[in-house]
Formats: structure tokens, C-alpha cells, sequence
């Protein structure tokens, strides 16, 4: 691949490649990625977890501040989960309750978008912290090519790694097969194999030559950048040849399938999706319910395609939003911001079929025993940084220089093992 048309297919066609100088040895031997694999989905604009996994109810149908418009008795007990009595979340749990870690009352401590959406996905407030999907790609000792997948949510990676946007398959194809008219047809090569061959030699040794001619630190490193997109040409194809034929047309699906076949590739360790749609100020359960159920459509695909790839015991998924809204609505039947919010976790090393916190009738959160995890007055409230601490000891990090340069709140013992 030339240098020009890389430039011109990576920076304006849609697809951000991050690559770094660290990376360039990529090409030269190394063992490609095999997980585990990490998925952040993003419920983007604040979900309403009284709606999912933390259901409040109306007191009766005379109540004048409900909370939702549900009644509290009708509220499910399934298990160790109490659901609302929606059908759709009621399937959900049917199917992935023995997987799924429900964490409630979780506190963010704000009801500000950005801070919010920084404390869920990084466990600290602090503007300078990497998002955890950046920490867990960043610190791992051989990172591959296209490590951080950032499709949406808080993606800031602190310099640890290289985002990466790769939304746009079309435009993945061309870069896999720079040498054909048309990429997914073997017939439009512009010249043959050992032409192809001999010009892809020609540009290593022409490529070789200018960096020995060449001191300056910046442009050396230039350098090793477009030697490493070249060198990915055949992790690319691998990658292209890793994408199922019936594409999704956008939202969750789309994510998903890209970044399990990214990960099927080896090039990947870690993505975040997301969906927005959940900022619903004014006519809430018309418009949030059915993103709701989008989004937990999004996620059981985020599954089944983990298993379409033969991925599914090294995929951990880690579900959250940037706060919660109201418990109650306002003049215009929507729902504002509230910090204390829920998030769900399932995969290889986090025991599921429990329920860690709690939030009082009106949404208000509850403290818990930092040892047992039961509820206890005097205990402390459960925010992003204890689930970050634990997510990092989960992903074997916790004692990284990385990790303890960008500290989180204090480990819960017992958070994902129970």
C-alpha cells in the first residue's frame, strides 16, 4: 500500500487507523492477540435502570409522584433480580440471568454528561484518566495492530494506545486490497501477483534506504508508521475475510460484528459501542423504552456473535450509561438527570446470577458492607471506582505502573467473584 492512498483512506474516508511506532514489530514474528476480549457497551445520553434492572413502581394508581407508570406490585421477582414487567427485559434475564452481575445504586456523583460518561467507563472523574478498554489494550506486553476499538462513550487512552474508528467496512476492504479497482472482486487486480510482489519489494527496499538516510527523530518515526501499514495488508485480509457477508446496516449489530471480527483476527483486544438515544427530557417512556429494548437486542447480538466466531468464553461485556434519570417526571413526561445509576457485567471470571447494591423506593443509593457486599447502614456507597478496581484486578492490571499512575477507588473483595 502507497503512503498516499493509505493517508487519503484512513483520514477522510471514515476509518481511523491509530498506529503508533511501538507497533512495528508487528509484522516481524509476533503471535497474534487471542483474548480475552474486552466489549464496553454504552447506553449513550443516561439510561433509566427502573426501566432494566433496579424497577421502581407507582404506589397506586392515585400516586402523584410515580416513579414510573408501572405499579409497584407489579414488579417481577425472577431469581435474585427484581424486574419490571417488561417483556422484553423479562426474556433478557430469562436468557442471560445466570451470567449477568447486576450492580445497583451505583453512585456517579454527578449529573453532567461527560464527567458522568468518564466516571462509568474510566472509574475516575478525573479528566486526564484513559478509559478502562484504553488501560486494558495499552498495558497488555505485545498490544496488536488495531487494539482499542472506540466507537463511542468515554475513549480516551492517555497516550497508552491508538484509538481506533473503524465504522465503515467498505472502506476496510480497500485498505486490505489496495491493488484492485474494486476490492471485493478478485478479477480487478491492477497487475498480477508477481508484479504486486515485486512492487511491494521494490517500496521495502526504497522505504529501507530512506530510513538509514534519515536522523531527525519525527520523521523516522513517520516512517515506521506507513512501514507498519503496509505490513498490515495481510492481518487486513484476515480481518476482511473474518466479517460475516450479511452486514448489519448500522447501530449495536454493526459494532458488534466488526469488533468480533476484529478480535476473531487477532487485531483487536478491546471495543466500546454505543447507542444513543436515552437523553429523554420529554416523553419518556415513548421514547426511552423502546431504546431500551434496542439496546438489550444489541447486547444478546453482541453474544451470539462471540459464539458465531467461536469467541464466546474469552468475551467479557461490561454494559453501563453515563448516569440515570429522575425517579419521577417532569412537566413534559420526561425524565431528567440523576447520578445514581446500575451497570450489568457478564463473562469469563465475573459470577453472574447476583445483585451487588441497591437504591432505595426513590432511587436514592444504599450502602453496602465493602466485605460481604450486603446491605449495611454503615456501610459505603457503591460508585465506578470500585467496579474499575475490580475490573482491572479481573483483566490482571491492577499492579501495572499504568494502572497505579491512574488510581480508582478501593477493590471490593468479593464484587465479581462473589
Amino acid at each position: 500500500m502507497d503512503r498516499r492512498t493509505f493517508l487519503k483512506l484512513s483520514g477522510t474516508a471514515g476509518l481511523t487507523l491509530g498506529l503508533t511506532p511501538a507497533m512495528t514489530s508487528l509484522a516481524y514474528g509476533r503471535e497474534r492477540y487471542d483474548g480475552p476480549f474486552w466489549v464496553f457497551v454504552h447506553a449513550s445520553g443516561g439510561w433509566d435502570p427502573t426501566l432494566l434492572c433496579d424497577p421502581k413502581g407507582a404506589l397506586s394508581e392515585a400516586d402523584p409522584d410515580p416513579v414510573n407508570r408501572f405499579l409497584a406490585s407489579e414488579i417481577v421477582e425472577a431469581g435474585p433480580f427484581r424486574l419490571p414487567p417488561l417483556d422484553f427485559v423479562l426474556e433478557f434475564f430469562d436468557r442471560f440471568g445466570d451470567d449477568l452481575l447486576v450492580m445497583n445504586g451505583l453512585d456517579t456523583g454527578t449529573n453532567s454528561h461527560s464527567v458522568g460518561t468518564r466516571h462509568v467507563w474510566s472509574g475516575s472523574t478525573d479528566p486526564t484518566q484513559p478509559s478502562l478498554g484504553a488501560l486494558v489494550a495499552g498495558t497488555l506486553p505485545e498490544p496488536p495492530s488495531l487494539a482499542y476499538l472506540a466507537n463511542g462513550g468515554y475513549t480516551e487512552a492517555a497516550g497508552l494506545v491508538a484509538n481506533t474508528r473503524l465504522t465503515d467496512t467498505e472502506d476496510l476492504l480497500a485498505l486490505a486490497w489496495p491493488e484492485r479497482l474494486d476490492p471485493g472482486n478478485e478479477g480487478s487486480a491492477l497487475f498480477g501477483p508477481a508484479t504486486t510482489a515485486r512492487l511491494a519489494a521494490a517500496r521495502d527496499v526504497r522505504l529501507a534506504a530512506l530510513l538509514d538516510r534519515t536522523t531527525l527523530p519525527r520523521q523516522r518515526r513517520a516512517m515506521q508508521v506507513l512501514r507498519e501499514a503496509r505490513s498490515l495488508d495481510n492481518e487486513l485480509r484476515d480481518l476482511a475475510d473474518a466479517l460475516p457477508d450479511d452486514l448489519a446496516n448500522g447501530g449495536l449489530e454493526a459494532q458488534a460484528q466488526v469488533a468480533m471480527a476484529c478480535f476473531k483476527s487477532g487485531v483487536s483486544a478491546c471495543a466500546s459501542l454505543a447507542l444513543g438515544g436515552f437523553d429523554t427530557h420529554g416523553d419518556h417512556d415513548n421514547r426511552h423504552t423502546p431504546r431500551m429494548q434496542q439496546l438489550l437486542a444489541g447486547v444478546e447480538f453482541v453474544v451470539d456473535e462471540a459464539e458465531r466466531q467461536g469467541l464466546a468464553d474469552r468475551v467479557i461485556v461490561v454494559v453501563g450509561s453515563d448516569f440515570a434519570r429522575t425517579p419521577g417526571f417532569n412537566s413534559g413526561n420526561g425524565k431528567d438527570h440523576w447520578p445514581v445509576t446500575s451497570m450489568l457485567a457478564m463473562g469469563p471470571g465475573i459470577v453472574g446470577g447476583r445483585v451487588v447494591g441497591a437504591s432505595d423506593e426513590r432511587q436514592r443509593a444504599r450502602t453496602i458492607d465493602p466485605e460481604s457486599l450486603q446491605l449495611d447502614e454503615d456501610g459505603v456507597r457503591l460508585t465506578p471506582g470500585h467496579v474499575h478496581a475490580a475490573l482491572r484486578e479481573l483483566a490482571g492490571i491492577d499492579g501495572h505502573e499504568d494502572a497505579l499512575l491512574h488510581a480508582v477507588g478501593e477493590r471490593l473483595p468479593r464484587l465479581l467473584e462473589g
